[in-house]
């Protein structure tokens, strides 16, 4: 009799070790890396918003540092095509080509300064940018293409929107694994920022 409860006994304590190691391998979380130039922050996204977002990664640089990041979200869609639903996306993503507008015009912008004087009749151009941005952001784009990282297969969306003198270089990264996609936005307000940014998101996994 004792020898059969210790059985019963010893029978439960491995199906729960099963289950329980079953729950871990589950509970996985998203990683990058990155040197001490970025900082990484949650990302806070509106309740009604289709995406939930995970991660913020940007430059340390006070002024242009959230136009040099890296954001990840989840999203809550399936059946996703990806070519409609990213060209869908960068509808709503060409809304912070405005925001670099109104930066570069303001008050503390750099090209107040008198050194940047041979810039400033370039910045009637970034009218043209954002006109043609919002009725066919597209035309800014190269074709859809795949490519690879630790998790498989993504698709990437790659456009440059010139600002003047300047450009926004602007990523988008469409990735399922398991039952999840995963959205990643890479934008950057210089080449060799973007291209670190982008290696940045090279190293995504979970872990």
């Amino acid at each position: 009799m004792i020898y059969s409860n210790l059985l019963n006994l010893l029978f439960v304590l491995i199906i729960n070790t099963i289950i329980c190691s079953l729950c871990w391998a589950n509970d996985s979380y998203e990683k990058f890396s990155y040197s001490k130039e970025f900082k990484e922050i949650p990302l806070v996204t509106n309740y009604n918003e289709s995406l939930i977002g995970i991660i913020e990664i940007t430059s340390l640089n006070k002024i242009f540092g959230k136009y040099n990041s890296l954001k990840l979200y989840k999203t809550k869609q399936h059946n996703i095509k990806a070519g409609a639903w990213m060209e869908g996306r960068l509808e709503s993503e060409i809304k912070h080509i405005g925001n670099i507008e109104r930066l570069l015009r303001s008050l503390d912008s750099p090209l107040k300064d008198s050194v940047f004087d041979y810039a400033k009749p370039s910045l009637p151009l970034i009218d043209e940018t954002i006109k043609k941005a919002s009725f066919e952001p597209m035309w800014f784009c190269e074709h859809l293409k795949k490519s690879y990282n630790k998790e498989g297969m993504y698709y990437q969306l790659y456009c440059i929107f010139p600002l003047g003198m300047f450009k926004y270089y602007f990523a988008m990264r469409l990735q399922k694994i398991n039952d999840m996609h995963y959205y990643t936005a890479i934008s950057s307000l210089n080449n060799l920022r973007f291209r670190n940014i982008l290696d940045i998101a090279d190293t995504f996994e979970l872990k």
